[in-house]
């Protein structure tokens, strides 16, 4: 199915936009974003970030306070929703029940006067896309929760909007069926080419789908980019505890150097610091940091190399096997009000409950963070 000829050469654009809510509550702060021509864009975050409310504002379902909105090259900002060419998937699918799957699909293109042949034409077009020709005879009722949502893209896809919209549509679908759905809308995105913003709080569901990935909190952008770089270079504090599953450890250290070396002093433990990392930290020398560890950058000590890994010193609080890896969480030995430390380990490795163990830390991939403005340091 092409696309239409607009939505070719422009995508979705935000221009410092603001939302406040009367009595002053501020969801949405001066949020600048594009979403191009082909492109996914993953909005996540907390819940109460302000991401839902973005898209309502695209699709024209909110107010702007200021800033504007532009579709396909149009500025949107005051149009009413059925003027914006846009399609919109929900999470409850919002479907008609005394309707077959061919009369969903196909109802937006009646109402628009679209002649039957045509519309028999783009509904066939869209099922084949999705795999449900065979139920285009059937009622919502006697589908399952994945045939439903693809039912709910047929009927968005077949419209051939400028632009895609996509609030948490995969939310009310088991584990096993949502992994599934990623890949086939990932899959159908790659065929329609439309920009789409897509809704979720799902972190997994973000850094697997996303061409890039919009991270918010409190209505604000605290960073965009593709998966990659959320995950290896996260701005500040709050994006590298996001993304990273299970999350980063952020420890309170000390930065302290004798002569020619340097290190990070945590729970007893000093972890050096590697030449190229000591550029960036020299204003911190002396002074406190906050230190990141991703939980895979940990290894057990028989995995360790000398010149490559520090060490830690910690004890076993309890572990978890995933089948495939063992999490490991720690307790760092001379400071009990230390936060507890999660380790990713191969799921060999023999630690037990209670047991003191000592665990290897990748110096290449250390995380610095000033304690204060909680800005990575770099």
């Amino acid at each position: 199915m092409d696309r239409p000829d607009t939505a070719s050469t422009c995508g979705i654009v935000l221009e410092h936009v603001h939302k406040e809510f009367p009595g002053g509550i501020v969801a949405v702060r001066d949020l600048s974003l594009t979403v191009e021509p082909g492109e996914l864009v993953v909005l996540v975050g907390p819940s109460g970030s302000g991401k839902t409310t973005v898209l309502r504002m695209v699709a024209g379902l909110e107010t702007v306070t200021a800033g504007q909105v532009r579709i396909a090259g149009r500025v949107v900002t005051g149009l009413s929703p059925r003027h914006r060419n846009v399609a919109m998937v929900f999470q409850n699918y919002a479907l008609y029940a005394h309707m077959t799957v061919r009369a969903n699909i196909g109802f937006a293109l009646r109402m628009a006067g679209t002649p039957k042949r045509e519309i028999h034409m783009r509904v066939n077009q869209a099922a084949n896309i999705l795999g449900i020709t065979e139920l285009l005879d059937r009622k919502p009722g006697q589908l399952s929760g994945g045939q439903r949502q693809r039912v709910a893209m047929g009927r968005a896809i077949v419209r051939e909007p400028a632009a895609f919209l996509m609030d948490e549509p995969l939310s009310n679908l088991d584990a096993k069926l949502r992994v599934e759905m990623r890949a086939e809308i990932t899959h159908v995105h790659r065929r329609i080419g439309a920009p789409t913003l897509y809704v979720t709080h799902d972190q997994t569901e973000a850094m697997t789908m996303g061409n890039r990935v919009a991270i918010l909190r409190q209505g604000r952008l605290e960073q965009i980019g593709t998966p990659l770089e959320l995950y290896e270079r996260p701005v500040n504090v709050f994006v590298a505890g996001f993304i990273g599953s299970p999350a980063m450890n952020l420890l309170p250290a000390r930065l302290d150097s004798s002569g020619d070396d340097w290190y990070a002093t945590v729970g007893g433990c000093r972890i050096p610091i590697l030449p190229p990392a000591r550029v960036a930290l020299w204003p911190f020398a002396g002074h406190d940091i906050l230190l990141g560890l991703r939980p895979e950058d940990l290894v057990s000590t028989e995995d360790a190399r000398d010149s490559e890994h520090g060490i830690i010193q910690a004890t076993v609080a309890r572990t978890e096997s995933l089948g495939s890896e063992l999490l490991v969480y720690l307790s760092l030995n001379s400071d009990v009000t230390s936060p507890p430390l999660t380790a990713r380990l191969d799921r060999r490795t023999a630690v037990q409950q209670g047991t003191y163990t000592r665990i290897g830390v990748n110096l290449q991939r250390l995380y610095f963070f000033d304690p204060t403005s909680g800005a990575a340091i770099r």
